[in-house]
C-alpha cells in the first residue's frame, strides 16, 4: 500500500511470478486523484529514465508517472505487442503491471495516457490499436515505423491475422477517436542501425522517421474521413533532436508538450 512517505520517490516494483515483472513510480508531493500518465521505453530499455525527465512535469500536473520495464530475455518483440499470440506477450504484462499499480495506488487509471518513445511509440499505438477503449490519449515520440489501418497487408505492417496472430481485431471506429500525436526530432532523418529497413516498410512508409510518422497520420486522418468521424492525429516537430531520447528532453518545451496533450480534456 502506498503512505504519504512515498510521496516525491521514484519507486521500482517488482511483481512476483513464474514470469516476474518490473516497473518504476513516481508519486508527486501533491497529487490529483486519478491522474497517471504511462511512459513506455525504447530498445534502450531506460525505464528509470523515462521517470526521471518527467518529474517535473509530473509536479505540475499533479500526475502519477508508470514506467513499464520490457527485459529483452522476455519481450525481444515487445514493439509488436509480443512473438507471437502464444509468447512473449508484452501486452498482457502491461495489463499486469497497470493492474498491480492500480492496486497498490489504490486508485483507477483506465482509460490510459501513454506517452511511447521509439520502441515504446511502436507498442502504445498497436496496444491501442487492439484496446481502444482501455485509451484516453497517446503521444507516439519517433516511433520507427507503423502498423497501418490496411486489411490486406499481414501484421504487424498491417492488420491482416497470420499464423502467429490468427483473429486480430480492428475497430476504427474506436480508434480513431484517440486524440494522438507524433513528435519527431527535426534531425530524425538518418537510417541508423536502429530503424527497421525492410524493403516492404521502405515502399510503403518512407525511408526515416520523418517521412514514417507523415504517412501514418495522414493515413488515419483519411480512414477517419472515410467514417465520417472527426479525429484528432497530428505531427509535431522537436528542434534539434534526433533519435537520442536525451535529445528530445533536452528540448525544454518538449516534456510541457507531452503532458499538455496528454491531459487537455
Amino acid at each position: 500500500m502506498f503512505t504519504t512517505e512515498d510521496h516525491g520517490r521514484i519507486h521500482r516494483r517488482v511483481i512476483d511470478g513464474m514470469q516476474p515483472l518490473e516497473y518504476y513510480c513516481y508519486r508527486p508531493k501533491e497529487w490529483h486523484p486519478g491522474r497517471a500518465m504511462i511512459s513506455v521505453h525504447g530498445i534502450s530499455r531506460n525505464a528509470k529514465e523515462h521517470v526521471e525527465g518527467f518529474i517535473t512535469q509530473a509536479e505540475r500536473h499533479k500526475s502519477i508517472i508508470i514506467a513499464p520495464y520490457f527485459p529483452k530475455s522476455s519481450f525481444r518483440r515487445y514493439q509488436q505487442l509480443g512473438v507471437s499470440a502464444d509468447a512473449g506477450r508484452a501486452d498482457l504484462a502491461f495489463d499486469n503491471i497497470i493492474q498491480d499499480a492500480a492496486d497498490w495506488l489504490q486508485m483507477q487509471l483506465y482509460p490510459l495516457r501513454i506517452f511511447g518513445f521509439s520502441g515504446g511509440g511502436q507498442f502504445a499505438h498497436r496496444y491501442a490499436m487492439f484496446y481502444p477503449k482501455r485509451i484516453k490519449r497517446l503521444v507516439l515520440a519517433a516511433p520507427g515505423w507503423y502498423t497501418f489501418p490496411d486489411p490486406d497487408r499481414h501484421y504487424p505492417l498491417g492488420l491482416r491475422s497470420t499464423r502467429e496472430w490468427p483473429k486480430l481485431k480492428f475497430s476504427a471506429e474506436r480508434f480513431l477517436k484517440i486524440p494522438t500525436m507524433v513528435t519527431v526530432g527535426e534531425e530524425d532523418d538518418l537510417r541508423d542501425d536502429d530503424l527497421n529497413k525492410e524493403r516492404a516498410i521502405d515502399a510503403f512508409q518512407g525511408f526515416n522517421r520523418i517521412e514514417r510518422g507523415e504517412r501514418w497520420i495522414t493515413a488515419m486522418r483519411s480512414l477517419g474521413r472515410a467514417f465520417d468521424i472527426s479525429t484528432d492525429f497530428r505531427l509535431e516537430t522537436i528542434p534539434n533532436a534526433n533519435h537520442a531520447y536525451e535529445s528530445y528532453q533536452s528540448h525544454p518545451p518538449f516534456g510541457d508538450m507531452v503532458f499538455d496533450f496528454l491531459f487537455d480534456d
